[in-house]
């Protein structure tokens, strides 16, 4: 081990941007235990593996990630923590290497945890001068917080609510806390995150605080963040009080809105217990994308649920085709274990869902490639992420596009205003109009 004086730690996450902040937060609670965090690739003292259970494939990269961490660093202390472990903790904790599995509830605890199981690690008191607040995002320029955990909703194929239990939103006062915290330290733009973002209340703490919308009008007053972005937002939770902001707050709502689909068939959509049918969501499509000028918008699919035919495949790709989505993100189904989605006896054969995943994976690259391109000659507003291969800099648009720019001066994180020139291969090309600096952000309220 190194001395521990300059004991190293290295996390890795797999999944949402929920688990991301996760790490983060469990990163932070070691601060005070004098870590220093190094990069993936790097020899550390602890790792820490923070994963998912969404679909098979993802269980299957966490095994994977497990394995390489393990095999790369043999005298390395090996934490896994998160989803996968609720999901499968004998699996988890049998295997070779591991050294601790923390459930999702468990992760708020971590510096109660380990220095019970590596004393070697933890040879003194936590420094109590020192913070544990989240004050960075370890390689990143965005800042993600967390609103909420938790599901009500248990559709039939999603094991989410099994693995994080019921929804429990986050105290508005230590949102905006924390928010003002990341601004201060830099950031400009703040992602809302949580399993079901647009079902925010908190009645018994803050009964004045009724929505997420509510939620997000409170923060722009109160915090001086440039931007704010929401995350995933289930369609029938995407209320016109949130359109509104977009209207009320150009400048510092992002023009981006992801409402998962899963499927285009209302037939589907009834089996797999989603609360919308098609008209609905389209309805819901039209009215964001009406009201918000030059927004991008998403959607999450899922193909090859129990009895969906090529009828319902069709509904799908109808909804996918309409001019309302700018891109995908396409799953194939995966059982998961003690769902109800997993007992149905439909199953849909492996070739036709890995067929019907390549084409709207297709139909995906071309509306994004559309997106792009409907970008050339509008100004938009980036935060600085770095430079790429060639030396210019790079950022994230307002909607949530790629864009890369000359500029020598322009540190991470401050917000520029680019004039878009050019779209090719999913990246803009942009020229500086004005730059909002991160000393400007930190004055703004």
């Amino acid at each position: 081990m190194s001395d521990t004086r300059d004991k190293t730690v290295s996390c890795q996450t797999i999944g949402c941007r929920l688990n991301q902040y996760e790490t983060e937060k469990m990163a932070a609670d070691l601060v005070p235990f004098g870590f220093r965090r190094v990069d993936i690739g790097e020899k550390a003292d602890l790792y820490i593996i923070n994963t998912c259970t969404v679909t098979h494939k993802a269980d299957a990269d966490c095994r994977s990630t497990i394995r390489r961490v393990v095999a790369a660093n043999p005298s390395a202390r090996i934490v896994v923590a998160g989803c996968y472990v609720d999901a499968d903790p004998e699996r988890v904790a049998g295997m070779e290497g591991v050294d601790v599995i923390i459930r999702n509830a468990e992760k708020s605890a971590v510096a109660t945890i380990l220095p019970s199981r590596f004393p070697e690690l933890f040879t003194s008191e936590p420094d109590r001068n020192c913070s544990a607040d989240i004050s960075s995002f370890h390689d990143h320029s965005r800042a993600w917080v967390k609103v909420s955990d938790g599901c009500n909703q248990w559709c039939t194929y999603c094991i989410i609510p099994t693995v994080r239990g019921r929804l429990r939103n986050r105290p508005a006062g230590d949102i905006i806390s924390e928010i003002r915290s990341l601004a201060a330290a830099g950031y400009t733009e703040a992602v809302l995150t949580g399993v079901n973002l647009g079902h925010y209340k908190n009645r018994t703490d803050e009964p004045q605080v009724t929505n997420l919308a509510h939620l997000c009008r409170m923060i722009l007053e109160e915090t001086s963040i440039g931007r704010l972005r929401l995350s995933s937002i289930e369609p029938q939770t995407f209320r016109d009080e949130l359109i509104d902001l977009f209207h009320a707050h150009p400048d510092r709502i992002c023009r981006y809105a992801h409402l998962p689909l899963q499927s285009g068939s209302s037939r589907i959509l009834r089996l797999m217990q989603r609360p919308y049918d098609q008209p609905t969501y389209l309805r819901k499509l039209a009215s964001i994308k009406e009201s918000v000028d030059n927004v991008v918008t998403g959607a999450d699919v899922i193909v090859g649920f129990p009895g969906e035919t090529p009828a319902d495949f069709d509904e799908t790709c109808k909804v996918v085709e309409s001019g309302l989505l700018d891109y995908l993100h396409v799953f194939s189904y995966s059982d998961r274990s003690g769902t109800p989605a997993s007992q149905m006896k439909e199953k849909i054969d492996p070739m036709v869902v890995k067929e019907r995943n390549a084409h709207l994976t297709r139909i995906s690259h071309t509306l994004r490639t559309r997106a792009y391109q409907r970008q050339v000659g509008k100004a938009l507003r980036a935060v600085v992420q770095g430079r790429d291969s060639s030396g210019l800099q790079t950022g994230i648009t307002d909607n949530f596009l790629n864009v890369r720019f000359h500029g020598q001066q322009h540190v991470p994180r401050s917000l520029v205003t680019l004039d878009i020139t050019s779209a090719e291969n999913d990246m803009l090309t942009g020229k500086v109009i004005t730059t909002l600096d991160i000393a400007s952000v930190k004055t703004m309220v």
